[in-house]
């Protein structure tokens, strides 16, 4: 369409027809998909992948069909046969419309058993004579009536002593799972099953920046949306990708008509009004575009530079996002953590003026008192806190600790008192996505807590710092910084756990953070 060419787009980006050129390869889309292939090509029976409206299960099912009809050897192995509305009012009618699908002959007048008998005589013949895989794919599987769910049962009983004849995978709707529970012999014969959630904010980031570069003409996609304008794209949808992808294309539209070239918080928030729209969804937009106002006026006012902003999680698993405005100017530092999110963001809080006060405390002369347990070194303990320690520093721990006479025979159980000798430089190199394992403002719980898992992630580093806003703390950070955002999201989730659950990335720290090691 040329009205696309104005934003330097070939095509419409955000089309709602499941082109297979638009699959946007998220970890759980591609997770599922794995996984389903390898079922079927294992001839393991029965499959079922369930997930809320508009989570991509139609999609799945076609990504499904054409992944065994890439090649010429799976087009002569494999057989896909799909239905697509199974809403059937007898048994009769679906097991006629099961063998038209796989091509077997019938007639008007052919009984249920006749019907039966010419479904299992074909995948024997397939699978056994041929040595095909026969797969029969069912989209909208929570229509599926009982005697369907009984029928699809006897099918799987058609089997070698190595595999199952039949290949089923159901995509379905959450209300399959009450399904599955009542009907407990069907339930029984499930080899894989999958619950398909949203997307989490940089999967929906993801989604929407991939679909622009597909559509885009240009060696150099346009970008059509600022930071906050896909914050609120995501917080409107809440990840479902057929929600990103109505949204998308409203506001591709507006772009169009109002001559613009980006699209911010504000359009989005717009645009979303014209789209069907739940009742949380509309108190999400309340709650964020009051915080929203609240962070603004504070970035222009110059009024409180350490305004923390968070967005915490509703009732399942989600990493908490945070962004900090360290600077009057505006400036904000994102950070995520590590742990993929499958649920939308549902409230938000934002710290009120008595909450958010600066220390405004002068920098410690000590960092704290650590005991020297039982196996470990003053040396490694020193090294943990300052790094490669010269004489000077030695000299100060020295007359930090009047108690010990030889810093070489220093015996377990001992206190040792470590003083605040800032390092020169700071040890975490600007322009990096740098991963934050811990934090705590108690040395002994953080230092422990390093010390156990050091041994066998000798990626992590320990780093005592102070700023004017969070005081002392001590955090634990992977050595070595990141590139990219998804590269450094991509360590977080590789750590064990509970370290992955508990991880942050981040892009800066405060201007007046001093570091304690080097």
């Amino acid at each position: 369409m040329d009205y696309f060419k104005i934003l330097n787009l070939n095509k419409e980006p955000f089309s709602n027809s499941p082109e297979p050129e638009f699959f946007f390869q998220s970890v759980k889309h591609v997770g599922c998909l794995q996984k389903l292939e390898l079922a079927v090509r294992l001839r393991r029976g029965l499959s079922v992948v369930v997930g809320e409206v508009g989570t991509g299960k139609t999609t799945l099912c076609r990504q499904l069909i054409l992944k065994f009809a890439a090649s010429e050897e799976d087009r002569k192995q494999i057989e896909t046969h799909l239905i697509l509305d199974p809403s059937f009012t007898n048994p009769l009618e679906f097991l006629s419309t099961v063998a038209i699908t796989f091509g077997v002959a019938n007639s008007d007048g052919t009984s249920e058993w006749q019907l039966k008998e010419n479904i299992k005589n074909y995948l024997f013949g397939k699978g056994v004579d041929e040595g095909k895989i026969v797969v029969f794919i069912i989209d909208e599987g929570q229509k599926l009536p009982d005697f369907c769910l009984e029928l699809l049962r006897e099918f799987l009983n058609y089997e070698t002593n190595e595999f199952k004849l039949l290949q089923i995978v159901i995509f379905a709707q959450k209300e399959f799972e009450d399904i599955l529970k009542k009907q407990k012999n069907f339930a029984d014969r499930v080899n894989f099953y999958y619950l398909l959630g949203p997307l989490n904010f940089l999967e929906t980031q993801g989604m929407v920046k991939f679909r622009i570069a597909k559509a885009s003409d240009t060696d150099k996609a346009p970008s059509l949306f600022s930071y906050p304008g896909l914050w609120a794209l995501y917080l409107a949808t809440g990840g479902y990708p057929r929600k990103i992808v109505t949204l998308c294309h409203q506001i591709v539209l507006a772009l169009i008509i109002q001559n613009r070239s980006k699209a911010g918080w504000f359009l989005v928030r717009s645009c979303s009004r014209r789209v069907p729209a739940d009742r949380k969804g509309f108190l999400k937009w309340v709650t964020a575009t009051a915080l929203t106002a609240i962070i603004i006026f504070a970035g222009v006012a110059g009024f409180y530079p350490g305004l923390l902003f968070e967005i915490w999680p509703g009732n399942e698993t989600l990493g908490i996002i945070k962004t900090e405005a360290i600077s009057s100017s505006g400036y904000f530092s994102p950070g995520y953590r590590g742990q993929t999110a499958p649920a939308p963001v549902v409230a938000a809080q934002a710290l009120n003026r008595d909450d958010i006060q600066l220390t405004n405390k002068a920098m410690p002369d000590f960092l704290g008192k650590v005991e020297l347990k039982s196996g470990r070194t003053i040396w490694r303990l020193l090294n943990d806190f300052y790094g490669d320690f010269d004489r000077e520093q030695l000299k100060k721990v020295a007359r930090a600790n009047p108690h010990i006479k030889n810093l070489s025979r220093v015996s377990a159980g001992e206190i040792i008192e470590l003083p605040a000798i800032p390092a020169k430089s700071n040890p975490l190199a600007s322009g990096k996505c740098w991963v934050r394992v811990a934090r705590s403002e108690k040395i002994d719980e953080i230092y422990e807590l390093y010390k156990n898992y050091h041994s066998t992630l000798p990626s992590l580093n320990f780093l005592p710092y102070w700023n004017s806003r969070e005081g002392l703390a001590f955090t634990i950070v992977l050595k070595d910084g990141f590139s990219s955002m998804e590269d450094a999201l991509g360590a977080a989730r590789r750590l064990p756990q509970p370290l992955a659950g508990n991880a942050e990335v981040f892009v800066k720290v405060s201007d007046d953070t001093i570091f304690f090691k080097r």
